[in-house]
């Protein structure tokens, strides 16, 4: 990853038809769990993939950005960003060949939150969002019937998104007020076209997701 990744992480692209039932189940997992006060189920069933043998999302994502070497810098970048993810954020899934659609989703929720909030989720934290959130969605009646190339690319796109705010978020905290409040900005609107989630509403600590306090405010940390 490198110093391009910050200006790629305020341009979102619209997901694709098939994308949007995989994105209303997640989105229906946080809002039941939410409603619930919180009482998330915590099943143990991962929710996994087989892994594409080409991916999907890079060049889905890369047709947001002009034509020419942008386009093709930017395929590059979300490429390297899938990479990443398997091999540095989830290297114990290589030797399976699956996807941890679960797992993805947690470390992309909880990037957005640390960037919006200051939040760092520790293991723990992780894997408790992770049970929290495969829980829930593996409740409903549409998950099971869903084809293997939907999950497959919303994997890849929410593992792709989740380093890309991760690094930038990294990089904004040596830099300026102006790039933190970018990067603040690009979780928002990530969480918010993905999930229908209003960031302000949601935080993350020991117990998992939870409903945020009125007062709670954005931070930066501390230098």
């Amino acid at each position: 990853m490198n110093r391009s990744a910050k200006r790629r992480a305020d341009a979102p692209a619209k997901s694709p038809a098939l994308n949007q039932e995989v994105s209303r189940l997640v989105r229906q997992a946080l809002s039941d769990a939410l409603l619930s006060e919180g009482a998330f189920p915590v099943d143990q069933v991962a929710l996994t993939v087989g892994r594409a043998g080409s991916p999907s999302a890079p060049e889905f994502l890369a047709r947001s950005h002009p034509a020419g070497a942008p386009r093709d810098e930017a395929r590059s970048l979300y490429a390297r960003c899938l990479a990443h993810y398997r091999a540095v954020v989830r290297p114990q899934d290589q030797a399976s060949g699956l996807d941890d659609v679960g797992a993805a989703v947690a470390h992309f929720v909880a990037a957005c939150l640390r960037a919006l909030r200051g939040v760092s989720a520790t293991s723990d934290m992780l894997l408790r969002l992770e049970r929290q959130l495969c829980g829930v969605t593996q409740r409903t009646g549409s998950w099971p019937r869903m084809a293997a190339r939907e999950r497959q690319f919303f994997f890849e796109q929410v593992a792709i998104l989740a380093v890309l705010i991760s690094e930038t978020w990294t990089l904004a905290c040596a830099q300026s007020d102006t790039a933190m409040a970018n990067v603040q900005r690009a979780a928002a609107r990530y969480l918010r076209q993905l999930f229908g989630i209003d960031a302000s509403t949601l935080t993350l600590d020991a117990e998992g997701l939870r409903w945020a306090e009125p007062a709670s405010a954005a931070a930066r940390p501390a230098a």
